[in-house]
């Protein structure tokens, strides 16, 4: 997958939508599981547990812009992380 294509899914996604990507066949797997949120079209949030983005686990340096998004999950499929699949994660409430 090219950047380019990391780019346009992550633009086409609907907002509080997932980015999921998986390490399972990765040579250096750093995360089993990734999730990159869309907040808005330049507005990311990154996480590698599904429920940590509703318990409140998360840090200020997980919000990323679209760049820094693209950047981090384009280093993760060079390493061998594999697309899972993008998905509404039916959160019981708007993450912000």
């Amino acid at each position: 997958m090219t950047k380019e294509d990391v780019r346009d899914k992550l633009l086409e996604m609907k907002e509080q939508y997932v980015f999921e990507i998986t390490g399972e066949k990765a040579k250096k797997k750093t995360y089993s599981k990734l999730y990159f949120l869309k907040l808005n079209n330049d507005r990311y949030l990154a996480c590698d547990i599904l429920a940590g983005f509703v318990i409140g686990t998360i840090i200020e340096e997980n919000y990323m812009t679209l760049e820094k998004t693209l950047e981090m999950i384009q280093g993760y499929l060079d390493e061998g992380y594999t697309l899972v699949g993008i998905s509404d994660p039916k959160f019981s409430k708007i993450v912000e």
